[in-house]
């Protein structure tokens, strides 16, 4: 039986990697051992705690002088160095990049999983709303954020509801807010049935979401998020009752006909959809796919499904507590049965988000540009673009600009869900994540790469110990090769391997030599400075493990 009982005690190495990465993409060996030390109560209540993480760029991507490149209030700022365009929009995409790979909380996991079902494709320089509208409210409520989204400027737009009109109604954005971002279909029991809703439901619903209007007027701001909102416009809407099917309960929503109530309008159809179980069961199901495993059993389903969701409809849908109820249990552990490594942990395939990201944090990469450079700013948000979205999440399958149609990344919506992304056109460029990051080159090309680390430094800050390499018969810190092997296998991976599998990756570090080999390797470099012959063996040990089929799932 799939159990939500808290899990009690310290989680450990292995399960504190495994919440961090489930929960965030800066995992680093520091935060493994910490997080090693707290229980799963205390863990989740950190990570998911909405003053746990500082943006590191709260005023959103920078121009060439260090100035916004936009602003909240004045959408047409223009920059001091050409940002218009292309550059705007690259600059949104390094910016999220950045706050994603530096946020020590929930709140990028949180933000990607509501982008996996608020689908949106490109949105000009508006779409800088979209995304700061999705950071605000990682951590309120879904039905707030789905009634925000409907007025969203760049969702208008991208989904033709800013030409809605009640006399020849535009049923495009109506259609995909109940199919793929709030109930979902359910069994077809009839001809334009769909047991959620029904075909019928969807032209009533473009009539309550007629006459809303896409607005780049700086008063048209949300008193919420101080972000730019559309409109209302009463001329263009249908304000007569709106009756929906048994599906609905056949709820009437009362229709308004000026601008200052046309949104409780909208806000009364929000409410009968979220009025519904199947609404929060559909919410919940997405939030086990993004966070826990692809496949949803039927024990899954009767024991965790049905209850968190009955939990998020009856708390408002304040997915924060459903995800802290979620996160904290022995089920998410995989601790409910006799087996503890069969179903969760390790079961999903790293999205471009978590190779790109976190595999930065995991080597602690040091940043190459130079922030006295007078192109500093530049570098980062529109020169450094290239080098991370382009050739290394686009290149694995994911456009940072979103996906190509509304139904989402297939990685995040597809039957086969993570599996998506092991697709064979992405197998060489996901495999050799890992030398971008050893050579300061993207792969094994001379284009320059804006991080790049030393395993050696990484080694000694985080395996090595200052008492020295003790002797030959009792080594330690990283003079004990069989200590650093498994140091790094478990700071990298979720499951250790072993047997046959081990074995490879000790040949890797010390090639044919034997462990007291590696002992004086090691005292040699401590004593003289020169690492030479440590170098090979851990930059080897290194391209095997990032190069490995294990370092592909979490």
């Amino acid at each position: 039986m799939a159990s939500l009982n808290v899990r009690s005690g310290a989680l450990g190495r292995r399960l504190a990697h495994h919440l961090l990465s489930r929960l965030t993409y800066n995992i680093t060996p520091t935060r493994i051992d910490y997080y090693a030390t707290r229980t799963a109560n205390q863990a989740v209540n950190e990570l998911l705690d909405p003053n746990g993480s500082t943006p590191i760029y709260p005023d959103g991507p920078l121009d060439a002088v260090g100035a916004p490149v936009f602003s909240l209030t004045d959408y047409k700022h223009e920059p001091g160095f050409s940002y218009n365009g292309t550059n705007r929009r690259r600059a949104i995409e390094s910016w999220r990049i950045y706050e994603a790979m530096g946020s020590t909380n929930a709140n990028w996991k949180i933000i990607h999983y509501f982008a996996s079902i608020f689908s949106l494709y490109q949105g000009g320089i508006y779409k800088y709303h979209f995304w700061r509208l999705l950071e605000l409210m990682a951590f309120q409520d879904i039905k707030t954020l789905a009634l925000k989204i409907t007025y969203d400027h760049a969702m208008l737009r991208y989904l033709n509801n800013n030409v809605n009109i009640g006399s020849a109604p535009n049923e495009n954005y109506a259609r995909e807010l109940l199919e793929l971002f709030t109930i979902l279909k359910g069994p077809q029991i009839a001809t334009g049935n769909y047991t959620t809703y029904t075909e019928a439901d969807i032209s009533t619903a473009a009539r309550v979401l007629s006459g809303i209007k896409s607005s780049t007027n700086v008063q048209d701001v949300d008193p919420d998020t101080g972000l730019l909102v559309g409109y209302n416009f009463p001329n263009h809407h249908d304000s007569t009752n709106k009756t929906f099917s048994s599906a609905f309960q056949n709820r009437t929503i009362i229709g308004r006909s000026t601008a200052a109530t046309m949104t409780n309008e909208v806000s009364d159809f929000i409410d009968m959809i979220f009025d519904q179980l199947a609404t929060a069961k559909s919410y919940v199901r997405k939030m086990y796919h993004f966070f826990v495993n692809d496949k949803i059993s039927t024990e899954v389903e009767n024991d965790v499904i049905t209850p968190l969701a009955t939990q998020l409809l009856n708390n408002g849908y304040s997915h924060i507590a459903v995800m802290k109820k979620l996160f904290k249990s022995v089920h998410f552990f995989d601790e409910d049965d006799s087996n503890s490594n069969d179903e969760i942990i390790g079961s999903l395939i790293k999205s471009p988000y978590e190779l790109l990201l976190t595999t930065k944090n995991q080597v602690e990469a040091a940043h190459l540009r130079d922030p006295v450079n007078s192109a500093y700013y530049d570098q980062l948000f529109r020169i450094d673009h290239s080098r991370l979205a382009t050739l290394h999440l686009e290149n694995i399958g994911l456009d940072p600009r979103g996906p190509i149609t509304v139904e989402g990344f297939a990685g995040w919506n597809d039957s086969e869900r993570s599996r998506h992304w092991f697709s064979s056109n992405y197998v060489y460029d996901r495999y050799s994540y890992g030398v971008s990051f050893r050579r300061g080159r993207v792969r094994e090309t001379n284009t320059s790469f804006p991080y790049q680390t030393d395993m050696v430094s990484w080694v000694n800050n985080n395996i090595d110990v200052s008492a020295g390499p003790g002797t030959p018969q009792a080594p330690l810190g990283a003079a004990n090769a069989d200590l650093l092997i498994n140091k790094m296998l478990g700071y990298f991976i979720v499951e250790l391997p072993v047997g046959d599998r081990l074995c490879y990756f000790q040949k890797q570090l010390l090639g044919g030599l034997s462990t007291i080999n590696w002992y004086t390797a090691w005292s040699d470099y401590l004593t003289t400075g020169i690492d030479t012959e440590v170098r090979i063996g851990i930059e080897r040990l290194y391209d095997a493990i990032l190069s490995s089929p294990e370092f592909q799932t979490f």
